[in-house]
């Protein structure tokens, strides 16, 4: 039985069904392993990691707390998986990013003792933006990573593009599409539709389309331009939900404060978000320096049409405009016309939501996992093939 050791940074609650289907369906012990116990800037709620049928699962920085509170998380992680490396003898190794201490000790260690490995996560090619001396460490190290992978594994277009740009080789690349669990957020939102409606009567807005955001109220996600766009539309039958904190949230409920058909919810744990989903018509996401978005995977799963920038990786597989609108700039005057295109005409918005949850279908947790395991299974043999011709030769 072939071992495999993942290593992730955080377990964001989306990768645990990923997880679980990939120990179900593969055939390996699986083990994976994160770097820290939990990153609590974005706000989800923790759960417990315990041992699952399908995987093992290992909370790196909780393997030595004195040695965290010396030297940080990421140091004491990446001391921790040299240890957990020399125990469980992996045969293989799937690395989700490059950058981080543990993860470039991971690479390194792999390439030191000739085991396959796989990197996988939300490289973007339009969110490349590295610039100096910093662009230059970027491309030196990526290009020795695509250059030893076994297998680089694209979770979208931009993902693919982006290894391209360091050299990925055709039979280097493999496509597992970065999703959630669809059918669960389908569910959930459809069992909260009649909160769903009470919640729409007492913010009074029973008649309005609701445009939603979901996300950290940080600079980058651009959410001023939400409301700005919102307050310049100048229409009374459309209405904005922001649902999330962050840093921005004083000064955007302040840039907020004239406007009555804006409510910011504050922090939403994950099982309360299908009320806004079921609740909203359609998502915005103008966000800069987007890798992927998920949120986008999640809205689309719930019937939800999508204004996205085009730069961001969700979008560019999954928002056009038989789904939404896909931003060409962040200008507020883009933004504007695009929530009166979606909010205007009822019938072409409800078939924008028929549309999106119809394309989601094809980006789901079983397809993930079986690409993962296309790649593993496929960059073994060929690296294994390779192994043994040189020392033939």
């Amino acid at each position: 039985m072939k071992h495999v050791l993942v290593l992730n940074n955080v377990p964001a609650p989306y990768f645990d069904p990923l997880f679980e289907k990939l120990g179900e369906e593969s055939g390996w012990r699986l083990t994976v392993c994160y770097s820290s116990d939990w990153n609590k800037d974005v706000g989800w709620r923790e759960q417990s990691q315990a041992r699952s049928a399908a995987h093992r699962t290992i909370i790196l920085d909780r393997q030595n707390p004195t040695l965290k509170s010396w030297l940080g998380s990421a140091c004491a992680a990446a001391i921790a998986w040299l240890k957990v490396w020399s125990r469980e003898k992996p045969d293989y190794l799937i690395c989700y990013g490059y950058t981080l201490a543990p993860q470039m000790t991971a690479l390194l260690l792999a390439m030191a003792t000739g085991t396959p490995f796989a990197v996988i996560g939300d490289a973007n090619y339009m969110a490349d933006a590295a610039r100096g001396l910093k662009r230059l460490v970027k491309r030196f190290w990526l290009r020795a990573v695509t250059k030893r992978a076994a297998a680089l594994i694209a979770v979208g277009k931009a993902s693919r593009r982006f290894w391209e740009n360091y050299g990925a080789r055709g039979e280097q690349l493999f496509e597992a599409r970065f999703a959630v669990d669809n059918d669960f957020l389908a569910r959930s939102s459809a069992a909260r539709q009649e909160d769903a409606r009470r919640w729409r009567e007492r913010a009074g807005w029973s008649d309005k389309v609701i445009f939603l955001y979901v996300g950290r109220l940080v600079k980058r996600k651009n959410v001023d331009l939400i409301l700005r766009a919102a307050e310049q539309a100048n229409d009374d039958r459309l209405a904005v939900v922001i649902a999330g904190d962050g840093e921005e949230r004083a000064s955007l409920e302040a840039l907020a404060d004239s406007r009555r058909r804006v409510i910011f919810t504050g922090g939403v744990a994950p099982d309360e978000l299908p009320l806004y989903y079921a609740a909203a018509d359609a998502l915005i996401l103008p966000a800069e320096q987007e890798p992927w978005g998920l949120v986008i995977n999640e809205a689309m799963a719930c019937g939800l049409a999508v204004i996205a920038h085009g730069d961001c990786g969700a979008a560019v597989d999954l928002v056009g405009p038989d789904v939404g609108v896909k931003l060409g700039t962040f200008s507020v005057e883009e933004l504007t016309e695009a929530m009166r295109l979606v909010g205007r005409d009822d019938e072409q918005r409800r078939a924008m939501q028929q549309k999106a949850r119809a394309r989601i279908q094809a980006w789901s947790i079983a397809a993930a996992a079986q690409g993962i395991i296309r790649a593993v299974e496929s960059s073994s043999t060929t690296t294994t093939t390779c192994a043994h011709a040189n020392r033939v030769a």
